[in-house]
């Protein structure tokens, strides 16, 4: 019996995989089994696997029908036999001496789970340690109702005492989305002893558009109603446990705290994406929050609203027609023979979503600025003569952002620029905001209203 299972569920991973099999051919701890579980992919996945089963016998390869994450991490726990197993995602990867830590700290302190670090990375983003994760790492102790465990749900940085897994009969529900938070989470709820170690880390590899979004990445209704699932998943099992709480939890507190980080992701992956989604996704989305919303007390809610500060909670999950008549901000694009992919791209992928885009017609007839970008509701075309001019006089928003060239954006500038111009009095914005934001490539004014 291997000290660890590492269960990888693999779907068209040839670009990925390699880079994740070299980490746990390169581990400190040599005594595990690597159970690779190919979920029906269609590229050259699966000669890869061959490559490294053929070269090293930690390695275990099984080829199944595509069911989706959940079945094929299943199948591979069905297949397990070390003393704990972890699961790790086909395009991520461990720190070497991560499965040791696990290992150690899980048989020193006696836990049925253990939780590590998680480093998000990938191509044009700075790699950082997620702080939520960090907070769980560094304690010797966890309980089962610490609330910040609601918001740590990823999988491939815990590892799991798997006897206790079976034996407790949780498994991955079938759902495409935070299908991982019900399964840790019902884990959490069966009362597992739960420990912390800084020295394991997850590498949690974050996509961009070129390489294909992953699933968190994505907006639509069938996705959203995934995600509500699996939240009502936990939503029942905290309802339960809490009934066996000690004295000291405040359980309204708790309960509390499963709703709002509900409907805290509601907004962030949902609602922040809509220019991803469709009219569908919104208006189940605005179903939920509502029954989210009566769930809440007023005090929560209120927290809600300081939270996202930019967003009208009141009335959050309009259609994107309503959202394009009412923005917050307009982009103007001036006139340019420059490609403007990257920037439009960036444009919508910002987590501000309320913003209106103008254009010129000749870079829209010269194809400089993607089809489907200019299908937008929320993109106008102007004519070329006197467009500036146009343009700022047919701005919906009180603010007005124009750019000197194309650049992508960070996808939190528009929250930003809106947090910072919420606070400055209009004549500090438009004297010297202007000045500083010249230095990066745009500029933001505020509309004469008259």
């Amino acid at each position: 019996m291997a000290k660890v299972s590492v269960i990888i569920p693999a779907y068209n991973s040839e670009q990925f995989i390699a880079e994740t099999l070299d980490c746990l051919v390169n581990q400190t701890l040599k005594d595990i089994e690597v159970i690779i579980v190919n979920d029906g992919s269609t590229d050259g996945t699966q000669d890869i696997i061959d490559d490294y089963c053929e070269k090293y016998s930690i390695f275990k390869s099984y080829i199944k029908e595509n069911g989706g994450v959940s079945k094929a991490r299943n199948y591979g726990l069905e297949r397990a036999t070390g003393e704990y197993v972890v699961f790790l995602d086909a395009d991520d990867t461990y720190t070497e001496a991560s499965l040791e830590a696990f290992y150690n700290t899980a048989k020193k302190t006696g836990s049925d789970l253990v939780l590590g670090r998680l480093m998000n990375f990938g191509k044009d983003i700075v790699s950082k340690h997620n702080a939520f994760a960090d907070r769980l790492a560094s304690m010797e102790s966890i309980d089962t109702f610490t609330k910040i465990l609601l918001w740590s749900f990823l999988v491939g940085n815990k590892c799991y005492k798997r006897e206790r897994l079976v034996e407790s009969g949780v498994r991955f529900p079938e759902y495409k989305y935070s299908e991982e938070g019900a399964f840790f989470m019902s884990y959490v709820y069966t009362g597992a002893k739960i420990a912390g170690t800084m020295d394991a880390c997850m590498n949690y590899r974050r996509h961009t558009a070129e390489e294909g979004l992953s699933v968190s990445q994505t907006v639509n209704a069938d996705l959203a109603r995934s995600f509500s699932g699996s939240l009502r998943v936990i939503y029942d099992k905290a309802l339960a446990a809490v009934e066996n709480a000690p004295p000291e939890v405040d359980r309204e507190d708790y309960i509390q705290e499963v709703i709002y980080k509900t409907a805290y992701i509601l907004i962030s992956q949902f609602y922040r994406l809509c220019w991803r989604g469709d009219d569908e996704c919104m208006a189940y989305c605005a179903e939920e929050f509502d029954r989210l919303r009566s769930l809440m007390t007023p005090e929560r809610f209120a927290v809600m609203q300081q939270t996202d500060p930019d967003l009208h909670l009141e009335n959050i999950f309009s259609t994107k027609k309503q959202i394009a008549e009412n923005p917050n901000i307009t982009v103007i694009i001036r006139k340019s023979d420059k490609d403007m992919t990257k920037l439009f791209d960036s444009l919508y992928s910002q987590i501000s979503p309320m913003f209106e885009v103008i254009v010129p017609r000749s870079m829209a007839e010269k194809g400089l600025i993607p089809k489907e970008y200019l299908e937008m509701v929320n993109v106008r075309i102007l004519d070329d003569d006197g467009y500036m001019k146009k343009a700022r006089k047919a701005a919906r928003a009180r603010w007005i952002i124009t750019f000197r060239k194309p650049r992508k954006l960070d996808i939190r500038d528009f929250r930003i620029m809106f947090k910072v111009k919420k606070k400055l009095p209009a004549i500090i914005v438009n004297t010297f905001f202007p000045h500083i934001l010249r230095c990066i490539d745009f500029l933001l004014t505020k509309r004469i209203v008259k």
